[in-house]
């Protein structure tokens, strides 16, 4: 079964309609796009996928069934909007992140060791997270969503404030969980980012699937 199948959801909020009808399904190991313009309905139909809002019809099986508290703790997901704590070290920040994942005190340090070196961010993990730049609590925010090692990743707008060595180094490590059997999943409207790093796409506009298959 697939870690993810979604069929025919819709969500609409007063006389509005933010996804009108949509379908797709997502392998194990492959990194998916949800792909369109701003508006089309992508982060709608993500928080439908992750239960933070209940669809007005249709169905979304995620990791071989409805969602559950345990299903939770396998998934990393980054939503468009930042959720950082502010006025806190970046390390305290991160690691308060992962223990809500159940991560171990001491295996959350290691992995944060290696994420923070990987990113260029140990010299600065002792300054609050509102004294980083825009690109920095970016990297942050990637790291937190990684940390607890999920087999799902949900990642919206990964690239945002990102200068392209680091859009690089986020590619290169999105292909490395690809390679370790992690199911992503990416909204953007960045088309040449998703020629580049995808393997199959959903393009959305107005709430509705317009294609959806392999990236040629």
């Amino acid at each position: 079964m697939n870690p993810i199948e979604v069929s025919h959801i819709a969500k609409s909020f007063g006389d509005t309609s933010a996804v009108v009808d949509v379908s797709f399904a997502v392998a194990r190991g492959e990194i998916f796009a949800l792909l369109g313009p701003n508006g089309a309905g992508k982060t709608t139909a993500i928080r439908m996928m992750l239960d933070i809002f209940k669809p007005d019809r249709g169905t979304v099986t995620i990791l071989g069934g409805p969602m559950t508290d345990d299903k939770k703790s396998r998934i990393g997901y980054m939503p468009e909007e930042r959720g950082l704590y502010q006025d806190v070290s970046l390390e305290r920040c991160l690691l308060y992140l992962a223990s809500l994942k159940n991560v171990p005190d001491g295996v959350a340090r290691q992995r944060l060791a290696e994420y923070l070196e990987r990113f260029d961010l140990a010299d600065h993990k002792t300054k609050k997270v509102k004294e980083l730049s825009k690109g920095m609590q970016q990297k942050a925010q990637i790291i937190t969503t990684l940390l607890h090692q999920p087999e799902l990743v949900v990642i919206d707008e990964p690239f945002t404030a990102l200068d392209p060595l680091n859009v690089q180094l986020v590619k290169d490590l999105m292909r490395d969980l690809r390679q370790q059997g992690v199911t992503i999943i990416m909204s953007t409207h960045q088309m040449h980012q998703v020629e580049q790093l995808c393997d199959r796409i959903l393009l959305i506009d107005a709430g509705r699937d317009v294609l959806y298959g392999g990236l040629d």
